[in-house]
């Protein structure tokens, strides 16, 4: 549960990262004039093609971080069974 839990600490860390740093966010808005009295007044949107490309990442390292610790540990057990085994 523990290396569930880190990796997808992990790989949302490093998916956010990569995708502010990869990806062209660009933030939509759009003003409206002359309505309800109001002279002014900006909308802004959510760009959601961004946050499903960056939910996607963050799955994608998430996944990654999981498989390389498992494997990690993997070798770690294997290596340490043949040790024994020799003596």
């Amino acid at each position: 549960m523990k290396k569930l839990i880190l990796s997808l600490a992990g790989g949302s860390l490093a998916g956010i990262i990569l995708s502010f740093l990869l990806m062209n966010y660009e933030s939509m808005s759009y003003e409206i004039f002359d309505q309800a009295g109001v002279a002014k007044r900006t909308v802004k949107d959510m760009d959601f093609d961004f946050v499903f490309s960056a939910a996607l990442l963050v799955v994608g390292c998430t996944i990654v971080i999981y498989v390389i610790w498992t494997y990690i540990e993997k070798k770690k057990d294997d290596t340490f069974y043949n040790e024994f085994n020799k003596k």
